[in-house]
């Protein structure tokens, strides 16, 4: 009997379908299989709630930090490589207080600026909780004791690639708790389908960091960093979301003060199944701390680099910026800034940290006229805002978003 009544249900099933698709092709209408269907849908982002292959797609939704709540760190290693003797001298003075809050407050309404506009480009804006750090004193791991620092740049702590949101292995003392700020925003994701993924976190102990790091001598640092040798170690995975830089399939993964060589081997690893392919990039430099004010492509074949970090190695061969023109790529180096000098925790080249709306549509910051000048000449759009105060809080307007939503294709751009 049971028998029976499965090859009656197959039966009905398959004639079903049959005439289904028979009526269709009467009617003109295709049929497609449910994987055909969801490859269609899968195939640019448009009907995802994660999607973000590269740097220039059409930009549908972003999440934009919050100034809010900044506190001052204490100043541990990871900092100290990453900042000044000035920047050095000025942290210790403050470590552990609020931030300026004339600086916050001016902050708050400049992001808020930023967050408006790009609302009326087309873009749908989401804020992570507002966290304050700034009142909530410190905190103690088994292996070090800080305090919270800043919600201000979720690109260094969130990577998209493709439908997947990574959580980075960020090894900041200070950052350690910076995620939770974002875990409601990165939930609703799930919930509607998105991949959700979450580095292993690195403990960062006092066996993450180089002992006798030269913070002093740039000699000694520069050696070290063309060989891809930086404050932290092989003990652990590290590495920031903002010191990747997507090309579709090819990304770029900047050895630094934040990412380690466990950082881009977790990443290879973890995208190579999905034909992913993961390079490692070096700069020169001192203070290297992630790729958006070094190099950033702007739309397929137009790449914007620094001109006074010229690229070192990638993949440990050494080459330049040309690796990339002679895979079909313009590499345009930006004009110096006329309106910013070098701050604590950012430098005055922050001005090429932008962000692409679209393959014409660009933030940039107001003021920087040579820089306006050039993307015209470049065939871009650029939208000014400005967002000085913000900087001061660490990063612009690359780092100040993570990118969920791009509309296109996943391709390869490099020839």
């Amino acid at each position: 009997m049971y028998k029976l009544s499965r090859c009656l249900r197959l039966s009905i099933s398959r004639s079903s379908l049959l005439s289904l698709s028979d009526a269709s092709l009467r009617s003109g209408v295709t049929v497609r299989s449910l994987s055909d269907q969801r490859n269609a849908r899968e195939e640019d982002g448009q009907n995802l709630p994660v999607w973000s292959c590269n740097e220039w797609d059409p930009l549908k939704e972003v999440i934009v930090g919050r100034a809010e709540g900044q506190r001052v760190p204490f100043l541990h290693p990871d900092l100290q490589a990453k900042t000044g003797p000035d920047g050095w001298k000025w942290i210790r003075k403050n470590a552990g207080q609020p931030h300026d809050p004339q600086v916050v407050n001016a902050a708050v309404k400049e992001t808020e600026e930023f967050c408006r506009i790009l609302r009326h480009e087309g873009v749908m804006v989401k804020r992570p909780e507002p966290v304050p750090w700034d009142k909530l004193g410190t905190f103690n791991t088994p292996y070090f004791e800080d305090g919270g620092y800043m919600n201000a740049c979720p690109r260094d702590g969130l990577m998209i690639v493709q439908d997947e949101v990574i959580e980075s292995a960020m090894a900041w003392r200070s950052r350690v708790f910076e995620f939770y700020a974002y875990k409601k925003i990165l939930t609703e994701y799930f919930k509607q389908g998105g991949r959700w993924t979450a580095a292993p976190r690195p403990a960062m102990g006092d066996d993450l960091f180089v002992k006798d790091f030269p913070y002093e001598d740039k000699k000694a640092r520069e050696k070290m960093a063309y060989e891809g040798q930086f404050i932290l170690t092989e003990s652990e995975v590290a590495f920031d979301g903002a010191d990747t830089v997507r090309f579709g399939r090819d990304i770029f993964v900047c050895l630094s003060h934040a990412t380690n060589r466990s950082g881009v081997e977790w990443l290879r690893r973890h995208l190579k199944p999905r034909g992913f392919r993961v390079h490692s990039l070096l700069f020169k430099g001192v203070q290297n701390c992630h790729a958006d004010a070094t190099f950033l492509p702007l739309r397929p074949g137009l790449l914007l680099v620094n001109p006074v970090r010229p690229c070192l190695k990638i993949n440990d061969e050494p080459v330049g910026w040309e690796y990339f023109s002679k895979r079909g790529w313009d590499v345009v180096e930006v004009p110096e800034p006329v309106t910013l000098d070098n701050m604590v925790y950012v430098s005055k080249w922050v001005h090429m940290n932008v962000l692409s709306v679209d393959t014409e549509r660009v933030f940039i910051q107001k003021g920087e006229e040579p820089l306006r000048r050039l993307f015209i000449k470049l065939g871009l759009k650029p939208i000014e805002v400005d967002m000085r105060n913000a900087y001061h809080l660490g990063g612009a307007f690359h780092c100040w978003t993570c990118d969920v939503k791009r509309i296109g294709k996943l391709d390869s751009y490099l020839k």
